[in-house]
């Protein structure tokens, strides 16, 4: 866990304005695309295995999003309200709405793209669909839980308990503790 720890680290120095590396957050952004994800490859070589195409994806896909996040929505530790993918993408769908029965509109609205998450078999597959919704968080300034994510990947095909998608649907379809119904 230190070597994502270290690679995330170096990308929130690469987003520094002062003295950031904009073409290594370009090139990691460009991990994102199996067609040009060769240009990431020298910032990940140091940290993961290349040749092993599992861990490939999950790193590209981590540096991929942190680099797009950053600076703003590169979360890696657990702040209060930034959980799991399911958490970040109930709060993509609400939009900022907190009254119960408009979030439940927005939700359902949103809900055939979270399913379809959850119904990816291999963790490549997932990936191929994170990348919309790592866009779409940049896009709105929602943080996303990157060292929660990497753990996610890690164990998506495990089917182990916890079940990796039993802990997004809780995420995603069960408010907030601090969400309450405004009048």
């Amino acid at each position: 866990m230190s070597d994502i720890k270290n690679l995330l680290d170096k990308i929130q120095q690469a987003a520094h304005p002062a003295h950031g590396d904009r073409g290594m957050l370009a090139a990691l952004r460009r991990g994102l695309s199996e067609a040009t994800e060769q240009y990431a490859w020298p910032y990940l070589a140091p940290y993961c295995e290349m040749t092993e195409t599992r861990q490939r994806v999950i790193w590209l896909t981590v540096a991929g999003a942190a680099a797009t996040l950053a600076p703003l929505g590169l979360v890696r530790d657990n702040e209060v309200g930034v959980g799991n993918m399911g958490a970040t993408l109930r709060h993509l769908a609400a939009g900022g709405e907190h009254k119960e029965k408009e979030v439940d509109k927005k939700l359902a609205s949103f809900e055939n793209r979270f399913r379809r998450l959850l119904t990816c078999q291999t963790v490549e597959e997932l990936c191929r669909h994170l990348v919309g919704v790592v866009r779409a968080a940049a896009a709105k300034n929602i943080p996303v839980n990157l060292l929660q994510l990497y753990s996610d990947l890690l164990a998506w095909e495990s089917r182990q308990e916890p079940d990796v998608r039993v802990e997004w649907a809780q995420g995603y379809w069960v408010a907030a503790p601090c969400a309450e119904e405004q009048p």
